[in-house]
């Protein structure tokens, strides 16, 4: 099938399972308003609250968030002693993280984990329709072509290459975050190279556009409406509603606001879930260059 016309944005929460107040957010942001994808915790203690929730709303599309920090492990420390504490619990700091996950000594272990959460997801009945991860830490040139291959063993198209243009990213920054959020973005870029070479090699799409580090914990109404008449590819908006926070009630707010459910609908945008789109996808390299 060839790809439609129109423009397409799949609209997907995170942490998803983390707690029983993300869990409720993402049922009411999907029940009331734009949200048409989940991304899954599977080692979290609102795992199987999160997934009775998907059983029940089948046009939620639901995905896999590799946790690697700041989470808890599937599998026991004693098997993965290296990469979690005798609690099970990752390092907590990213950055960290990031960096002890370049020693080779731990590929082992780390391939045994994310096997470990995918198969969890799917011994609970949920097939992922795609993939992405806690902190972006698949965007790791050692975790990247790992997780891949687990998503193209399982029949997983898709996976989240976050992508921003430079300018959005500075349009109403928060200003205390000084220059951090150009390093992010010229990180990512570079990343996005690297592994772009993998994506294809292992059968996984990803869509041009993927939107929401620069504005993780931060995102309202009126940066959706700055950002959708922007950009005129398919595109992902990346989100953290969470009932028990501040800032994640304002996220459920944009993501539950009649008047961006308009704004989508003035540009033409269809919102729609990965599950969906799986059938009906544009090859991968024709793509490529617009958003490398």
């Amino acid at each position: 099938m060839q790809w439609r016309p129109e423009r397409y944005a799949v609209i997907v929460a995170d942490d998803f399972g983390r707690s029983s107040s993300v869990n409720l957010a993402i049922a009411e942001a999907h029940d009331r308003g734009i949200l048409s994808a989940a991304s899954i915790m599977v080692g979290e203690k609102a795992f199987e609250e999160a997934v009775s929730i998907a059983r029940n709303r089948s046009r939620l599309s639901v995905g896999l968030h590799v946790t690697l920090c700041s989470g808890k492990s599937v599998l026991p420390h004693s098997e993965i002693p290296n990469l979690v504490d005798v609690g099970g619990c990752f390092e907590g700091n990213p950055s960290l993280a990031w960096i002890k996950y370049g020693k080779r000594i731990l590929q082992k272990q780390l391939d045994a984990e994310i096997g470990a959460q995918f198969d969890r997801l799917e011994e609970a009945g949920i097939q992922p329709a795609h993939v992405d991860s806690h902190h972006h830490l698949h965007m790791h040139p050692m975790l990247f072509a790992m997780i891949c291959r687990h998503a193209a063993r399982r029949g997983i198209q898709w996976i989240r290459i976050p992508n921003e243009p430079l300018a959005l990213v500075f349009h109403g920054r928060d200003a205390s975050r000084g220059a951090l959020p150009f390093v992010e973005w010229a990180a990512l870029r570079i990343l996005r190279m690297c592994n772009s070479s993998k994506i294809g090699a292992y059968g996984l799409q990803a869509l041009p556009r993927a939107y929401g580090l620069s504005r993780t914990g931060r995102l309202d109404e009126q940066y959706l409406f700055d950002l959708l008449p922007q950009s005129d590819d398919h595109m992902e908006i990346f989100s953290h509603p969470d009932i028990a926070t501040e800032s994640g009630r304002k996220e459920l707010e944009a993501l539950t606001s009649s008047a961006v459910r308009d704004r989508l609908d003035a540009l033409g945008i269809s919102v729609t879930g990965y599950r969906q789109l799986s059938h009906d996808t544009l090859p991968l390299n024709t793509e490529m260059a617009n958003w490398l």
